[in-house]
């Protein structure tokens, strides 16, 4: 199944239907569709190749033999390195290709002086029969290949697309069969990477596929977010520690540091790597500049990641038993909590969405802190409408709201108090798993949230 992508696909197809040969960068966290984003879009003239971690001159041979079947005379002569294969190509027939370098890395790996030779093919594009798309699922090296300002290739891509996450909201077309509340339960473990919907979807039930894929030691799944660090991160020990504690609940750098018996200091470095390839993220009250250090906490973003170092990374010696069943039954209970944490947060991302709300919004955010008596607070969800008129503030429960009259003015209570109401329009909204009675204020259940999160 291939889902949403519209502006990716636009964006290529846009591309390659341009008179100047083009050179587009397509990057992202393995298993989230960029190949088959590619193969939505490729023709049948075009060439593919998906390199493999090997030498050089098996990289060079291979992708010859994929040349070979555009243009049969490449059989003649086998060329034995990056020069040389590209030479030939210049003069084949002209007749306007794509050609696509997947996992573009590994090439780099084997032979560091590739992309000053593909530099030396890009400024000369009136010659060039083909367009170019690398595509790689090493963010950092991609980002140091294509990017960076000392790169061969630095300023010469036409396109940059960084392929992320799903958003949650195509998770119902995949699973059309679950209510919304179960669904909430699949997003908040499997997050949005379409390769894990698709190993989800071959299991009967939830709990079935969580034992088979993640907790099993065979499981498919059961060492994926190893597999992701070690694309970025050459030691990924310290990396891995740093998810586990975050993930169970330790978020303060000043904590860290403690557990991990190291100043806060010394960590700034690998929390920051951790948030550029988008694992963590950085929480600071709604308000609060952008680069104040007091009050910061480090949330693991990505859901499947903090599912793994909350249920799986401290069980791995007892699931290595091979009983996950009755271990995942010990570890169920905990569940709901788990969930509520990612409902809040993608109550935040949707709820300004929503077309009742009568104003643009800025994205929502947490906030905490004290009143304007001094006394210590927390909205789950505050956010300024874009022409500064209007506050939308919001209440997020993971539970059926039986009482909403009750929780809107307690909200409408909290918002007056906020140290940064001036007098705006406060527009409250309630989020719940669902309502016993409809809510006199706009209220968003399970449902609903999940069809507004597909923007």
């Amino acid at each position: 199944m291939f889902y949403d992508r519209r502006a990716e696909k636009a964006r290529l197809t846009s591309a390659l239907q341009r008179a100047r040969r083009q050179f587009v960068v397509l990057y992202g966290r393995r298993r989230c569709g960029k190949s088959t984003l590619l193969r939505n879009v490729l023709r049948p003239t075009d060439v593919y190749f998906l390199a493999t971690q090997t030498d050089r001159s098996l990289q060079v041979s291979q992708l010859a033999e994929r040349l070979a079947e555009r243009y049969p005379a490449l059989t003649v002569v086998a060329p034995k390195d990056w020069d040389e294969l590209f030479g030939l190509l210049l003069t084949q027939p002209d007749g306007r290709f794509t050609l696509v370098l997947d996992e573009f890395p590994y090439l780099v790996r084997a032979d560091p002086s590739l992309p000053s030779i593909i530099q030396r093919l890009l400024d000369d594009r009136a010659n060039l029969p083909f367009d170019l798309i690398v595509c790689g699922s090493s963010q950092q090296m991609m980002q140091g290949v294509i990017m960076s300002s000392t790169a061969p290739l630095y300023g010469r891509a036409d396109e940059i697309i960084k392929i992320e996450p799903l958003p949650a909201g195509y998770l119902k077309d995949h699973l059309p069969h679950l209510p919304a509340q179960d669904l909430m339960a699949e997003y908040a473990t499997w997050g949005g990477v379409p390769r894990y919907w698709e190993l989800r979807a071959n299991y009967p039930d939830y709990d079935t596929a969580v034992n088979a894929l993640v907790l099993s030691p065979d499981g498919v799944l059961r060492d994926e977010p190893t597999r992701l660090l070690l694309d970025d991160i050459r030691e990924t020990a310290g990396a891995a520690s740093l998810l586990f504690l975050i993930a169970n609940g330790v978020h303060r750098p000043s904590e860290l540091g403690g557990r991990l018996g190291k100043p806060a200091t010394d960590l700034s470095r690998p929390l920051a790597r951790l948030v550029e390839l988008g694992y963590v993220y950085r929480e600071v009250p709604y308000g609060a500049k952008a680069k104040q250090r007091k009050g910061n906490l480090y949330k693991v973003a990505d859901p499947f990641v903090r599912f793994y170092y909350r249920y799986v990374h401290p069980n791995l010696s007892r699931a290595q038993l091979g009983r996950t069943e009755p271990l995942w039954k010990q570890l169920r209970p905990t569940l709901p909590g788990f969930v509520g944490e990612e409902f809040e947060r993608l109550a935040r991302w949707a709820a300004p969405l929503h077309q009742d709300l009568q104003a643009d919004f800025f994205s929502a955010e947490r906030w905490w802190g004290k009143d304007n008596d001094g006394q210590p607070m927390e909205v789950d969800l505050v956010g300024e409408s874009v022409d500064g008129t209007k506050l939308l503030v919001g209440e997020c429960k993971w539970s059926e709201v039986r009482a909403p009259d009750t929780l809107q003015r307690d909200l409408m209570r909290k918002a007056t108090r906020l140290p940064f109401y001036r007098g705006q329009e406060i527009i409250p909204v309630l989020i719940g798993k669902r309502f016993a009675q409809v809510p006199n204020c706009c209220a968003i259940d399970a449902e609903l949230l999940f069809d507004l999160a597909r923007n």
